[in-house]
Formats: C-alpha cells, sequence, structure tokens
C-alpha cells in the first residue's frame, strides 16, 4: 500500500512531499498519526526511511522507527534498531548505530547517536573506520566523539587499533571529516636522506575565502635547518586561476659535507619561486604569467622531495592548467614569461615579455631578455573576393642586457598564396613573401650605425594529395579497416637578403635566412572502425587511428652560412631520412620512436623511443630512450611495475647513461594495499645520494611519512 502523506504538513520546500509505503498501514485522525508495518518505506527526492515498523506523527512531523532502520540523505546514511526522527529538523537519536560519511568514506559507530543539526552529530562508545565496518583492519576507538561536518570530528579517550590489537593510546584526536574546505594542520611528511639527515615536513592549510587559499610548509632537515614554505591558490573570476608557491632556507650546511655529496656551496640564502596564472581583463584580453626564479644551481638538484621539489611543482601545474614548467631541473638559465593576446575572427594581437634567470651568474650580464615584444598575425584570408589569400606575421622585440649589444627590432612579413585543388586528388598551393627588418640598436661598440635594416624574399610551392581505401575487416568488434596514405612536398627559395651582413644577432631569426630546399615525405593513416552495442542492443559506431607512420627526406641546394651564435647551419645535399612510428593499438599499449635512417650532418643523428605497456591491472613496463650525437645523450630509462600477489606491488626505475658508463639514478619499492589501507617502502639512490622512506596510507585520513604525501600518482 502506498499512501501521499499531507502535504500541508510534510511538504519541503525543495524536495517535495514524504510518501509512505508499507505492506500494512493504518490511520489515527483524531491523533495525527500513521502507522506501519512490513517493509516501510518513506522517501521524499533523494531522503529515504527503511524500517519494519513506523510511527509517524503528521502534527509534530516526528517518526519512532523500529527494525532494521535505514536513513538515507543523498549519499549519506544511517542505521540502527532504534531510531527517533524529526523529519522536518532532520534532527534525531539512534540505538546502536552507524552512520556513513560519503565524501570521506568514514563508517561511525555508536552505541549512541544523537544528530544535533543538520551538520552536526554527538556519539558516544564506538569506533571510526574508512574499511568494511563489520570487519575491520583498523579503526580508531573513541568514548566520546562531536562530528561538525564543516570542520573536524574530535574524539576523547581514543585509541588505534589493528583488527583486535591496539596499538596506540591518545587522550584526544581531531580527524578530517568536513565536506568543505577547512582551515587545520595536514599530514605531515618525514624521510631521511644522507645529504639532508632527517626530515620533517607539516603543512597548515588557510581557507581563508571561498575562491582562495593558502598551505604554510614547515620543515626541518637536521643537516640543513629551517625551510618555510608557502603555496597559494585562487580560482576567481575577478582575479583568474593561479597558483604561487615559495620556499626559503637560510642554509646551515657544512660546506665539506655539501662538497663531499657533489654540491659546491653557493649561498647560504636558498630560495625558489615559481608560479602559474591565468587571467581574463576587459576587452576580451586572455593572459598567463609563468615565473620561475631560484637562488642557485644546485637548489633543484638538493631538495627533490616534498613541497619544495621540482616534480611536486611541475605535477602540480600540469594537473591544474595543462602545462607545467618551462625548464627542466636541469636548466640553468631559468625562463619566466608574460603573455596576453586579444583574439579576433581572422587576426591575434600579443604582448610577450621573457626573462631568463641566469643560474651561470658569470653569464647574468651577458643574457639577452625580451622585454617586451608585441606581435600582430593575420590568418590565411581571401583577398578582395579573388582567389588569392593574405596572410601577415609581425613583431616589434625591445632585446636588453647589461653588457653587450642591445635594441629593437621591427619585423613585417606579409605572404600572398594562391591555393588550387584538382578534384580530390591533389591540392597545389604557390605563395611568395617579403620581409622587411628594422632595426635600433646600441652597439657595445661605438663605431656603427644604430640603425640598421634587411629584406628578404622567398617563394614557396606546397604540393598534397590522400589516397584512402577501405579493407573489410573481421576481428572481435573491428568491422572495417581504412589505410590513407598522405604525400606532400614542399620547395621553398630564399636568396641572401639586402643588408644581412650589417644586422646585430640577437636571436636565430637574425641569422643568414638563405636556402634552396625541397623536402619531401608521407603519412600512413590506419584508423579501425568498431561496431559495438549496448544492454540494449543499441548499436554504437567508434574510429580509432591505431597507427601512423611518417617518412621524411629534405635536399639543400645551397648551404647557409654557419652562425656560431645560435648554432644554426643548413647543409648542402641531402638531409637524414626521418621517420617517425606512433602505434597505439589498444589503449594498453603506446609506442613512439623516431629516428634518422642515414644522416651526412652528424649532428642529425638520433633516436627517440618511448612505450608503454599497461595492463590497468597492475601491470606497467615503460621505456624512455634518446640519443643525440651532439650533446651527446645516450640514455635509457625503464620503469617497471608488476603485482606479484594479489595485493604486493613492486616496481623499479633506472636512468642509465650509456654515454658515461653510468647508473644516474635507480630506485625500488614494494607496497601493499588492502583495501581500506597501504603500506610501502621505497629506497632510492641518485649519484652519492640515498633515501630511504617508509609510508603508511589509511584510507579517509591520507599517508605518514615516506616520499607519498603529497603525490597523488603514488599513493595507496
Amino acid at each position: 500500500m502506498k499512501i501521499g502523506l499531507d502535504q500541508g504538513a510534510f511538504m519541503d520546500s525543495k524536495q517535495g512531499p514524504w510518501n509512505i509505503s508499507a505492506a500494512k498501514i493504518s490511520y489515527d485522525q483524531e491523533k495525527q498519526v500513521y502507522e506501519a508495518e512490513g517493509d516501510v518505506r518513506i522517501s521524499s527526492g533523494d531522503r529515504s526511511i527503511e524500517a519494519d515498523w513506523a510511527l509517524l506523527d503528521t502534527e509534530k512531523q516526528v517518526a519512532d522507527l523500529r527494525g532494521h532502520v535505514r536513513l538515507r540523505y543523498g549519499k549519506d546514511w544511517l542505521e540502527g534498531e532504534h531510531v527517533l526522527w524529526n523529519l522536518k529538523e532532520e534532527t534525531g537519536t539512534v540505538d546502536e548505530g552507524m552512520v556513513f560519511f560519503s565524501e570521506n568514506h568514514f563508517y561511525v559507530h555508536g552505541q549512541s547517536i544523537n544528530k544535533t543539526g543538520p551538520m552536526e552529530y554527538a556519539l558516544k562508545q564506538g569506533f571510526i573506520t574508512s574499511c568494511d565496518p563489520y570487519k575491520p583492519d583498523w579503526k580508531l576507538r573513541y568514548g566520546e566523539m562531536k562530528v561538525n561536518l564543516e570542520g573536524i570530528a574530535w574524539a576523547r579517550d581514543t585509541s588505534f587499533w589493528v583488527r583486535n590489537v591496539p596499538l596506540l593510546y591518545t587522550p584526544f584526536v581531531a580527524l578530517p571529516v568536513q565536506q568543505k574546505r577547512q582551515s587545520g594542520f595536514l599530514l605531515p611528511w618525514a624521510g631521511f636522506s644522507e645529504l639532508n639527515g632527517m626530515e620533517l615536513e607539516v603543512p597548515f592549510y588557510w581557507a581563508f575565502r571561498e575562491d582562495m587559499d593558502a598551505t604554510f610548509y614547515g620543515r626541518y632537515m637536521t643537516k640543513r635547518g629551517w625551510m618555510s614554505g608557502l603555496e597559494y591558490r585562487v580560482a576567481s573570476p575577478r582575479w583568474g586561476e593561479g597558483i604561487w608557491l615559495f620556499n626559503y632556507l637560510s642554509d646551515e650546511a657544512d660546506k665539506s659535507h655539501l662538497e663531499a655529496q657533489g654540491y659546491p656551496f653557493q649561498t647560504a640564502d636558498r630560495y625558489w619561486v615559481r608560479s602559474r596564472h591565468s587571467f581574463e581583463l576587459p576587452y576580451e584580453i586572455r593572459g598567463r604569467l609563468d615565473l620561475d626564479l631560484v637562488s642557485d644551481s644546485n637548489y633543484l638538484k638538493e631538495f627533490e622531495k616534498g613541497s619544495s621539489s621540482f616534480d611536486f611543482s611541475d605535477n602540480m601545474f600540469r594537473e591544474f592548467f595543462g602545462r607545467g614548467i618551462l625548464n627542466d631541473e636541469t636548466i640553468l638559465a631559468r625562463e619566466s614569461s608574460l603573455y596576453m593576446d586579444q583574439r579576433h575572427e581572422s587576426a591575434l594581437l600579443g604582448l610577450d615579455v621573457r626573462y631568463w634567470d641566469q643560474l651561470d651568474r658569470s653569464l647574468n650580464e651577458f643574457t639577452l631578455q625580451k622585454l617586451p615584444s608585441l606581435s600582430f598575425s593575420v590568418i590565411p584570408s581571401r583577398f578582395l573576393g579573388t582567389p588569392l589569400f593574405y596572410s601577415l606575421d609581425s613583431s616589434w622585440v625591445n632585446y636588453w642586457r647589461q653588457e653587450g649589444d642591445r635594441g629593437n627590432r621591427f619585423d613585417v612579413f606579409p605572404r600572398i598564396s594562391y591555393p588550387m585543388h584538382w578534384k580530390s586528388y591533389l591540392d597545389i598551393e604557390p605563395s611568395v613573401g617579403v620581409r622587411a627588418n628594422s632595426y635600433s640598436v646600441s652597439w657595445q661598440e661605438d663605431d656603427r650605425n644604430s640603425w640598421q635594416g634587411r629584406l628578404l624574399s622567398d617563394v614557396r610551392l606546397e604540393m598534397s594529395s590522400r589516397l584512402n581505401r577501405v579493407y573489410a575487416f573481421n576481428m572481435g568488434n573491428v568491422v572495417a579497416m581504412q589505410h590513407s596514405i598522405r604525400p606532400e612536398v614542399v620547395y621553398e627559395y630564399v636568396p641572401k637578403g639586402l643588408g644581412q651582413d650589417d644586422i646585430p644577432q640577437f636571436d636565430p631569426l637574425d641569422a643568414d635566412q638563405t636556402f634552396n630546399e625541397i623536402r619531401y615525405g608521407v603519412t600512413n593513416f590506419f584508423t579501425s572502425k568498431s561496431v559495438l552495442r549496448d544492454a540494449d542492443g543499441n548499436q554504437a559506431t567508434t574510429y580509432h587511428e591505431f597507427a601512423r607512420l611518417q617518412l621524411f627526406h629534405a635536399f639543400n641546394f645551397q648551404p647557409s652560412e654557419p652562425n656560431l651564435n645560435f648554432d644554426f647551419e643548413r647543409g648542402e645535399g641531402a638531409s637524414s631520412v626521418g621517420m617517425r612510428l606512433d602505434l597505439m593499438p589498444q589503449k594498453y599499449v603506446m609506442l613512439t620512436y623516431d629516428t634518422d635512417f642515414y644522416s651526412t650532418v652528424s649532428s642529425q643523428a638520433n633516436h627517440d623511443l618511448i612505450m608503454t605497456l599497461d595492463s590497468g591491472r597492475g601491470h606497467l613496463f615503460r621505456v624512455d630512450y634518446q640519443f643525440r650525437k651532439d650533446y651527446p645523450i645516450d640514455e635509457l630509462i625503464t620503469e617497471f611495475s608488476v603485482k606479484i600477489m594479489p595485493n604486493v606491488y613492486v616496481n623499479t626505475y633506472h636512468d642509465y647513461s650509456f654515454d658515461k658508463d653510468e647508473l644516474y639514478k635507480q630506485g625500488y619499492g614494494i607496497k601493499y594495499i588492502q583495501g581500506c589501507w597501504g603500506l610501502g617502502l621505497t629506497y632510492e639512490k641518485e649519484e652519492e645520494d640515498q633515501r630511504v622512506a617508509l609510508s603508511i596510507n589509511l584510507l579517509g585520513l591520507g599517508s605518514f611519512g615516506g616520499t607519498y604525501a603529497y603525490s597523488s600518482q603514488n599513493s595507496f
């Protein structure tokens, strides 16, 4: 039987009226009380109550519930054998019951549970866990506990248990059960290394506004002293979205100890400032700021763990902004930039400021900065209704440094093209361009004219085609495969420019652009067609490009003059035959390979191989190989993770340099994962520095110790 209760008594402005169904329902009109028995269900919106027996007072809006009682409010629930519940205030008492908080995946058992408000609970004699509450691997017993879902849970007379064994007692404890951001201490991080000694980092989180927060880091290292850190985050329509991080250390390290570890002392004031910030201004102007300022060349090598590490910041930036730190930790010229643009239908106006913080301080005064550069571009657009198209690239750049030539350059580069199509087989596009440069230079030598100019012209011819063929295929859900071939040829001729010998050499655009070259190649695309059916029998078609193979080659008829400023040279004759192979047969397999088959120029010899095999069930193998003949680089990085038992994972990491015959970095780890908890042990060795870390992860509480405290990728 199902009855809709009186809407005047039980109507909720958000959820609607309560409805009741049961095997047997009776109503006392004088007392305005319903009595329901047998499979009782009372519901309204996403709220529901189940019980064996219920007595509902419609005037007081109170329910007396008995027998297998369960109340659901969204994803949270409360259960017990006897519950007195106020339907209007959503408060009540439970005898011998349990509460589930879905946001933190916490189960809280109590002999007495009193819900005193929409977000408040008072409990006595029970336990809290994120495991199976009927057979928990770990639990925190308490005598009394008060819970505020907008804050934290405070418990008294607490003890930590593993299975049925008590391990730790504390008179009180605070637990993070808040469903909204709340200020307070976060879980600490601890570790040990030969370079820094014992380390402990304690973060404090401050949610001072809805659209802003900050985390303060206090880190103590027995061999280095106290390091302070700050992380500021903002996500505001007015101020944009940004993350700013700052670390500072007054280094107390012994200089001889640093020397023995391979890091000669440079300065006692160690710091690193980095940020990513995206914002919008009036008139549809968008911008982004990337900041990277560091005290010395060894900072990023010495502090590789915790909130001060390169990986911590780079992963955070990639996760939130899709772009990491501009330079990896080995680059000594740290790049900071401010970029703003205004986009139109076919044009782009941009402002770019670039500053390089040269950590080799002997080069700092000679480092050329772009302060600032302005650009204006027009994409190919039809010219006055004719078959011709025009495009434009232009810029003005101010180059500044303390010592050496400096000045500014104006560059304008218009191009006219005439695209033609022969049926669907051939695309031809001839074009001609003219590049004009004007310079105002402050020469280091006083006897040169401060005004210089250059004029370049070029002609280009591009031809391409695309041939497709579809083959019937029958393997699993794959019903067809398409093979596409795209051959293309580009010829480009740039004669020597007028005034080339007199202009300054600020960047590669100022180098001699002379060349007479033909480039040609072919790209093969392989695409599969799959037909799937859902549970209702509906058909869905999907397409997947599972392979791509590119071959390309070039022949230069006229060599350019070598430019030692930018290592810029186009040799005469044939270039290497390049190949790029991308394989993505399934989501578990990925392979990319770049190489040169033949090269008359030694600097063009290279190999790049990246392969990933991921079963999705705990087994992972990744290989990254790089070879460069002119640097030289000959390096192999391997990562291996295998699930050796249902709950046990072993992983290794090796970075081997063939040219130095040295295992530069190695790491080994083992972790045990059991539902609501995990245990990990790692060992890392990089040159002379060695680290050992132990980490414990409790679902809902986080990680204790080790290097996993801040890494979502490595957490259990």
